[in-house]
């Protein structure tokens, strides 16, 4: 039974949020963080389900080339190579998109935590008796 593939309706929810988040001003900062901490989740799925395509590519790059290799006659290491090319193409995109969605998650986690200080430093100065 092969799983679902979420990452299109993860992609409209994280589109709702960001709609979202353009509508909302930089002032109210608890209504922001409240956003991004939304669109926080679905990044982390997202960045996990590439995290896992790109584990699968490796390991069937790495069984195709272990297979090719026993499977040569001569020239074993070339033909192993060659037999994976096309899976070395694919391991490389989803890298790529592993790494663009960990960075993500990394990114939109600090803009939360530079929001909460900004807020904090509000409480603190009495600039902003309702955190916003």
């Amino acid at each position: 039974m092969q799983k679902k593939d979420w990452t299109d309706d993860y992609l409209q929810e994280l589109v709702k949020y960001n709609n979202q988040l353009k509508q909302v001003p930089d002032e109210s900062r608890i209504q922001r963080i409240e956003i991004l901490s939304k669109q926080l989740v679905l990044i982390g799925k997202m960045a996990a389900e590439f995290s896992e395509r790109y584990k699968m590519i490796y390991a069937e790059r790495k069984r195709v080339h272990a297979q090719a290799y026993i499977d040569a006659e001569k020239n074993k290491a070339a033909e192993a190579e060659l037999a994976v090319v096309f899976l070395r193409g694919m391991e490389a995109e989803a890298y790529g998109n592993m790494k663009r969605w960990s960075n993500a998650f990394e990114s939109t986690k600090e803009e939360i935590n530079a929001l909460k200080y900004k807020v904090k430093i509000d409480i603190e100065d009495g600039s902003s008796r309702r955190g916003s």
